[in-house]
């Protein structure tokens, strides 16, 4: 008789749903993880200290549901979008992440999709992202793809490494089950730059995430910004084409509060002036984890990552930390604008 000896496990993931004030769509965030095919996941909820409602909202509802794999916690004071990821972190030992924001919705197929492509055989990676649908309060289609993703749309980006459907464990693992003729590519963390649809798109390994919460960040928001950029430093991402999720836009979106004209999505401009700071945290971070990351990469890794990151936000060229990590020209670029700066403040003062 054929041995029916199960070879390997798969992984549960841990679902973490971050929600304030969002009484109104928290219910279809939950039931969207229940609805899941891949069914090896724990959620947690973790409300930001609401004041619509929202707790006693979720605690009756997981009291109806009666799934022991939903748990709520409550943060006593407002923390903003950073202290909800490291608290349901904290609360999980799963090998691999998704945070789902509790105003957005996963299809079905969400959590399969993402573990079939994260466990191919060509690229292991730090996090994956699928694309979007964009829908307003209601649930309404507004647009089929999260433009500033970086997924195949063109000959315009020739560093993306497609991966083929016939390297991916949902080809032959009944567990996950699930295959797509979508395209998913691999972008190396030597791909710099926003790759990666919101949040509710993205899937981390604790691995690679783990140093990214630890890190002491200040922004209380765009928390996606800081995790996907600085986990994807140690080992890329994959992107996965197929919409599958509801980004909604509903008026009162942190980022963006706009109607949809198409195109990208219309970013706020307190969400924008926030840009620099975020950009001042990832040098931060870069800088402190700069041994690490070189080693994981390759000698002058982080020199090519700040060369890039300099290029974007021009003001943190002035850091003095940086100077140990510039090119020889970059280095004399440092210098001379300091020296002129320093000459023009002695002008002034004379």
């Amino acid at each position: 008789m054929p041995s029916t000896t199960v070879l390997f496990e798969l992984p549960r993931v841990g679902v973490i749903i971050t929600c304030h004030n969002y009484r109104a769509y928290v219910g279809d965030a939950i039931r969207s993880v229940l609805a899941q095919t891949y069914q090896k996941w724990d959620c947690i909820i973790v409300d930001d200290a609401s004041t619509d409602g929202s707790t006693e909202h979720v605690r009756q509802l997981l009291e109806t549901i009666g799934d022991p794999r939903l748990r709520l916690l409550v943060r006593p004071q407002n923390g903003g979008q950073i202290a909800t990821f490291r608290d349901g972190f904290a609360a999980g030992d799963q090998p691999f992440v998704a945070f789902l924001d509790a105003d957005d919705v996963w299809l079905p197929n969400f959590l399969a999709a993402h573990l079939s492509a994260h466990l191919n055989t060509i690229h292991p990676v730090s996090l994956s992202s699928s694309d979007v649908l964009l829908v307003d309060r209601d649930r309404v289609v507004l647009g089929g793809t999260y433009v500033m993703m970086r997924k195949p749309r063109s000959e315009m980006d020739p560093r993306g490494v497609a991966v083929p459907p016939t390297s991916r464990l949902g080809e032959i693992a009944a567990g996950i089950d699930y295959s797509t003729e979508h395209a998913i590519t691999y972008f190396g963390p030597r791909t710099y730059g926003w790759l990666w649809a919101p949040t509710s798109s993205m899937v981390f390994r604790r691995g690679a995430l783990e140093p990214v919460l630890a890190f002491p960040f200040q922004s209380r928001m765009s928390t996606d910004y800081l995790t996907a950029t600085c986990a994807h430093l140690a080992a890329g991402s994959l992107l996965l084409s197929e919409c599958l999720g509801l980004y909604r836009l509903h008026g009162a979106n942190a980022s963006t509060n706009g109607a949809y004209a198409g195109g990208h999505v219309q970013q706020t401009p307190a969400h924008n002036a926030s840009h620099i700071k975020l950009g001042a945290e990832v040098l931060d971070y870069v800088l402190a984890d700069a041994e690490r990351l070189d080693s994981i990469n390759g000698k002058g890794f982080v020199s090519e990552v700040l060369a890039h990151h300099l290029r974007r936000f021009g003001r943190l060229f002035d850091d003095p930390r940086i100077v140990p990590f510039l090119s020889p020209k970059n280095r004399w670029r440092w210098w001379r604008k300091n020296a002129v700066r320093h000459l023009r403040r002695l002008f002034g003062q004379a």
